[in-house]
């Protein structure tokens, strides 16, 4: 799962977080780090019902 579709799907970062019970800052790690971690996807993926699918790829996808 990438970061942008998320924000995409839940129309920001504050709702975002809010929906997935983050900490306010959470995206701006895995800005930094380039990606939301793998073992953090598979949470988010149960969280959501596979609304998004983890992707070992996506990890480091936005890293530049």
């Amino acid at each position: 799962m990438l970061l942008e579709e998320m924000k995409d799907h839940y129309g920001s970062y504050s709702n975002m977080n809010k929906a997935l019970d983050l900490a306010p800052t959470t995206y701006l790690l895995w800005r930094k780090k380039g990606g939301i971690p793998l073992r953090t996807q598979l949470l988010i993926e149960r969280k959501t019902k596979k609304r998004f699918i983890a992707k070992e790829e996506h990890e480091h996808a936005n890293r530049q």
